[in-house]
């Protein structure tokens, strides 16, 4: 029988590419500048610069931090010192910063993130590698350029078995690891994936690897505090239960009630930065005019300053005055008019040929 659609390990099993590792169709458009599509010449790990090689599945599988039973270790306070840390048959799996110096236990450890040497991560992150670089614990990690010791995650075996679509957070990875290896059972601690970024980004993946541990005989749970157990609802399905109609009806009552609400919260914060601005001003007039209304006590005060000064004393003083000069004129003899007789006219004088020269208009 013919499979239209083959499944993920058939398209590789007669890929035709010598070995390589690809992802997708190489016939429907895939690049070669793609990182997941490597020829037959390049190294599965070539992308990462300083990347040894992983080791063997085998070896993995007889490693001391592998065992039948794995329990992986996130953050959340809620679960993640429930582990059995005391119980030597569960090997303890640990990642994040966030777990440094929490736990009694540790196998084996995941750092799998690449940035934190970034200028926005880096001062958290230089002090954790500085820890991991003193810790005895086995430590993977994607390549050794920041520690020497650390093995090589096999990401590109884990995208050829499982493929490239689920890998959303360190716990799907370290997940994907202990089901290939072979564990038998598989317990998450300190992981609910309930924060927004976490549920729209990566919480499918934590589904998707959940399934399929048990699709390969690994059963995997988490402890009743924990909500990553929970599944998703049913799209169009889940709505028409009590608890689907009930859940709609309360998030439409919230809505209706929060509306108005934030109307007038708008018109509130217009209110108070007018009465903020208006209140400025009020404590500039306070504070700098303040004494408007006493304003005739400060100028009786100045005068009586003026009056006890000595140069107001010196102008008070009557100057010496200059002597009349001979060249001087009574100020009535110099603008008295002319008389003339009544009723002659006017005469208009001539203009002489100085103040009006021939041949001039």
């Amino acid at each position: 029988m013919t499979t239209l659609t083959p499944n993920f390990a058939q398209s590789h099993a007669a890929n035709g590419q010598g070995g390589a590792v690809v992802i997708g169709n190489p016939s429907i458009g895939q690049h070669a500048h793609d990182p997941l599509y490597l020829t037959a010449s390049e190294e599965p790990y070539g992308f990462l610069k300083f990347a040894q090689p992983p080791p063997t599945r085998e070896q993995m599988i007889q490693a001391p931090w592998m065992g039948p039973r794995v329990a992986i270790l996130g953050t959340a306070p809620s679960s993640r010192m429930l582990a059995p840390f005391n119980d030597p048959s569960w090997k303890i799996w640990g990642c994040s910063p966030g777990n440094q110096n929490i736990f009694p236990r540790i196998d084996c450890w995941f750092e799998l993130h690449a940035n934190l040497l970034w200028p926005q991560c880096e001062s958290y992150g230089r002090p954790y590698l500085a820890w991991l670089a003193q810790q005895p614990f086995p430590l993977f990690m994607q390549d050794q350029s920041w520690l020497a010791r650390a093995i090589t995650f096999p990401i590109m075996e884990l995208i050829k078995e499982f493929g490239p679509y689920f890998f959303t957070s360190s716990f799907t990875e370290m997940a994907a690891l202990a089901i290939w290896l072979g564990a038998k059972e598989l317990a998450m601690y300190g992981i609910d994936m309930a924060s927004r970024d976490e549920y729209i980004l990566q919480r499918p993946g934590g589904f998707y690897f959940i399934q399929e541990g048990a699709r390969r005989g690994c059963t995997v749970w988490a402890p009743l505090e924990s909500d990553m157990m929970q599944p998703p609802g049913i799209y169009g399905y889940s709505e028409r239960t009590p608890y689907g109609r009930k859940n709609a009806v309360r998030e439409y009552e919230l809505r209706d009630r929060i509306a108005p609400m934030q109307t007038q919260k708008a018109g509130l914060e217009r209110d108070l930065t007018y009465l903020g601005g208006a209140l400025e001003n009020q404590d500039y007039q306070r504070s700098i005019w303040g004494g408007v209304q006493d304003n005739r006590f400060a100028v009786d005060y100045l005068t009586r300053l003026r009056a006890q000064s000595p140069m107001a004393a010196a102008l008070a003083v009557p100057q010496p005055t200059a002597p009349p000069s001979s060249l001087s004129l009574p100020l009535t003899a110099a603008v008295a008019p002319t008389k003339r007789k009544p009723g002659r006219p006017r005469k208009r004088p001539v203009p002489s040929a100085e103040t009006h020269p021939a041949g001039q208009g």
